[in-house]
């Protein structure tokens, strides 16, 4: 090999490790599905707004989601809702209905085990906090 190969074949090499070590990488459905399946979470938006509730859903280990909400850092009561969660093409789905974020988004989970929805552009939006079972009685 003469060394112009050898040059070119390092850049390529070191182009790609840096690029590995720069692309996000999110879990796979299954791995969110095993983390909050039979558990609740909390959601915590990076900035309360008009429309955006706290909320906690518990997610049944068959696919269902039994929630409820109150307008951002508000106290008041509760009101509960129903979806679903599933699986589809390797990323976690949540069908919630009516004018809840429903669809397929991408998950992180940080050394802390919260949990990190990123939207379709990769912009971390919500934060969830997870809790072992049922404690709300959702």
């Amino acid at each position: 090999m003469t060394i112009k190969s050898l040059l070119v074949a390092g850049i390529a090499m070191v182009s790609l490790v840096s690029g590995a070590a720069f692309a996000d990488v999110y879990m796979t459905g299954e791995e969110v599905a095993k983390l909050v399946a039979g558990k609740t979470i909390e959601g915590q938006y990076r900035e309360c707004g008009a429309g955006k509730n706290d909320f906690r859903e518990f997610y049944d280990e068959s696919g269902q989601i039994r929630g409820a909400e109150r307008a951002c850092s508000m106290a008041g009561s509760w009101s509960k809702y129903q979806g679903q969660w599933e699986i589809k093409d390797g990323k976690f789905c949540v069908l919630l209905g009516s004018d809840r974020p429903s669809g397929c988004f991408d998950y992180n989970v940080d050394k802390d085990g919260v949990l990190t929805r990123y939207d379709a552009k990769g912009v971390a939006n919500v934060r969830f906090t997870i809790y072992d079972g049922n404690p709300d009685h959702l």
